[in-house]
């Protein structure tokens, strides 16, 4: 019988309520939940069938946060894996299809493993994540170019590149030609030029209890091995600092080059993280 009790909802606004110590004590743990949240909040057709789940412990201090916004898995972020357990029970008990799980490896795999047994499946890695922090960046030398905002004139190439990005990192690919226009038209991805032609672009994400996730870090095949990725995530990560955030990020641990390029600029390796899926009768 697990310690914790589970809250869920289908109100961002509340769930952002309910994490909001936890949001405050763990802010590069709860990044992905909180920033999507607070999306989901300004934009409430963002998601479609959003659920959100937290969890407190006896003394009513929330300890663990979980979204699942098909078609992704849920992500859970908690640091003890009873929090998984707790959440694959209250998921199993919801009906709720679920056919994966993300978060900090051991939270994820005591996710599964209770998956498992109450939905029989198999449980294939989708991704090896490395967890990274930056609290100072280093800008990559002699990369030629520069970095600018995204303006509505970049909608149509960066929607390519966003496709790009997703196949290369195993997601679901979301329906429509719509992916990141929200991000672009905002001006909140970051291209490197070089010579007026973009040739990479990151995201940085409004910062949430003082910290900013960078993702959507991506350049295409024609126009790598130059240092522009490092170049661009340099940039942005530089001026979230400035600002007075920290920064964070995800990796693939497959991709030896992108761990690197994070290293060298600044980024340390704080945690790993895992993409499980679930694959067979009853999942």
């Amino acid at each position: 019988m697990s310690s914790l009790t589970v809250h869920a909802t289908t109100d961002a606004a509340k769930f952002l309520a309910g994490i909001t110590d936890l949001v405050a004590r763990e802010p590069v743990l709860t990044s992905v939940v909180a920033t999507n949240a607070a999306r989901a909040v300004g934009d409430p057709q963002a998601f479609q069938d959003p659920y959100w789940v937290w969890m407190e412990d006896p003394d009513g201090r929330p300890v663990a946060a979980a979204i699942h916004t098909p078609p992704r898995p849920p992500h859970l972020a908690a640091q003890h894996p009873e929090a998984g357990v707790a959440l694959a029970d209250h998921l199993a008990e919801s009906g709720r299809p679920v056919c994966g799980i993300g978060g900090m490896r051991l939270v994820a795999e005591a996710f599964a493993n209770r998956w498992a047994q109450l939905r029989p499946c198999r449980v294939p890695t989708i991704m090896d994540q490395g967890v990274y922090e930056a609290t100072t960046v280093s800008a990559p030398t002699g990369v030629p170019g520069s970095h600018r905002t995204s303006t509505a004139s970049d909608v149509r190439l960066l929607n390519e590149w966003a496709r790009g990005f997703i196949a290369h990192t195993h997601q679901p690919l979301p329906a429509g030609e719509d992916i990141i226009t929200d991000k672009i038209v905002g001006g909140a991805m970051w291209l490197w030029e070089q010579e007026g032609e973009p040739v990479s672009m990151a995201y940085a994400s409004p910062p949430a209890g003082g910290v900013s996730r960078v993702s959507w870090v991506y350049t295409p095949p024609e126009h790598r091995r130059h240092g522009y990725a490092s170049a661009v995530v340099a940039a942005v990560t530089r001026a979230q600092l400035e600002v007075g955030n920290r920064c964070m990020l995800y990796t693939d641990l497959a991709n030896p080059t992108s761990n690197g390029i994070y290293q060298a600029i600044g980024y340390r390796r704080i945690g790993d993280a895992v993409i499980l899926a679930f694959d067979g009768s009853g999942c």
